[in-house]
């Protein structure tokens, strides 16, 4: 089976290319400036588009892994196997290697899309569906990792292989353009009433689950089509208006000199010597700027890894073995129990709350005896998911005056 699953990995992907209308624009796809996976920045900074026209987007490890992964996945839903068969094999197109962790993450994107989809066979589905509209815009491109309908339903998936950074599914533009790009292409907008989005992010913890989804209604989806997102696409033909932010971290120019970085580096250094003396509408504005400056700084910790990876030297720095907790060899468990008994093992211990969560009624379990504890406020940016506490500074102290002495 694994060899078949490997054999296969090719085959599917040749075959996919022409599944979908917009399929055999493959290449235009990849080049295309306006794609569903970069919204999430040139829906912010127009001006990013034209600069980075002439920028090759760089493969990170990272990036080629979430290739494997995405290509494992579609392989086991195509070929309805499981994950674990292909664990130690590489992904023919990356040559990355399936490992255990790979594997694992994936089983949980396949089994929710199949668990979801077990009851009824959908009116139509597909894998890695890839779509071109040009009655949107001439730029209209995208690749989903799977969608179903289900009667007015239409069900549209994303696998997230990445750790670092967690994604919220309510109105996220790469997820809303893909259900655009699917309603469009397949001709549903007069069959579909209703759009369920599912993200499947087993490596990044987040308070709703590894498996997360949102619902919106056809109109509204709609509206933000054609009120939002094309309005977006028409402006990064004419707007040269950058703005920096999370969405710079894979912004292709973030280390060729991006204007607006340097712009930032400038600002924050006339602002650096006064913290204490700034308004709030200074701090507010520092904090953005701190953000943004270590997406850059990030960037040169990269690109001081590849040179000295090169042999070349970086003056006050130097590559080191990173930092690991000890782990025991394979041999040691026996000679454990024997030279310690019971001492060797942990106590037992209860689950968290999240691990009753996939329990069978564990969520309702968890619902009536599990609680979040308080830990202190902490200053977050306000699209963060978590509620806004906001505190009214005359409730903290009792009435200062003259009162009877008790």
């Amino acid at each position: 089976m694994i060899g078949l699953v490997r054999g296969w990995s090719k085959r599917l992907r040749e075959r996919w290319k022409h599944i979908s209308r917009g399929g055999d624009m493959l290449e235009e796809r990849k080049h295309s400036p306006l794609g569903a996976s970069g919204a999430y920045r040139w829906m912010v900074c127009p001006g990013s588009v034209g600069l980075s026209e002439s920028c090759e987007k760089e493969d990170s490890e990272y990036a080629l892994e979430g290739t494997a992964a995405h290509t494992l996945g579609a392989d086991c839903l195509a070929l309805d196997t499981e994950p674990w068969r292909a664990v130690g094999r590489k992904d023919e197109e990356t040559g990355v290697p399936v490992t255990k962790e790979m594997a694992d993450a994936v089983s949980m994107y396949v089994f929710a899309v199949l668990a979801t989809h077990s009851n009824g066979k959908p009116s139509s589905s597909n894998i890695e569906y890839r779509f071109h509209c040009p009655a949107i815009h001439k730029d209209f491109f995208g690749a989903t990792d799977y969608f179903a309908v289900e009667g007015d339903t239409l069900h549209v998936w994303d696998y997230k292989h990445g750790a670092g950074i967690i994604v919220n599914v309510p109105w996220n533009p790469q997820l809303l353009y893909y259900a655009c790009g699917v309603l469009e292409n397949e001709q549903l907008w007069n069959q579909i009433d209703k759009i369920e989005i599912h993200v499947v992010q087993p490596r990044a913890p987040h308070s709703l689950g590894p498996v997360r989804s949102w619902g919106i209604s056809k109109p509204d989806l709609d509206d933000w089509l054609w009120e939002t997102l094309v309005p977006a696409m028409v402006l990064t033909e004419t707007s040269d208006t950058l703005i920096s932010g999370e969405h710079c971290r894979f912004c292709p120019i973030v280390s060729k000199a991006c204007p607006q970085l340097l712009k930032d580096a400038d600002e924050f250094e006339e602002l650096m010597p006064k913290i204490a003396e700034l308004d709030n509408t200074q701090v507010s504005r520092f904090l953005k700027l701190t953000k943004a400056l270590k997406i850059a700084c990030k960037k040169a910790e990269q690109t001081a890894f590849v040179r000295m990876g090169n042999g070349q030297v970086i003056k006050g720095y130097k590559l080191a073995s990173g930092k690991s907790n000890r782990k025991w060899r394979g041999e040691a468990e026996a000679e454990l129990v024997e030279e310690y008994g019971e001492r060797a093992f942990k106590d037992k211990e209860l689950k968290s709350p999240s691990g009753i969560d996939r329990l069978p009624k564990g969520k309702t379990f968890t619902a009536r005896h599990a609680f979040k504890p308080a830990v202190g406020l902490v200053v977050v940016e306000e699209d963060d998911s978590r509620a806004a506490v906001n505190k009214d500074t005359k409730s903290l102290f009792k009435p200062v005056g003259k009162g009877k002495k008790q």
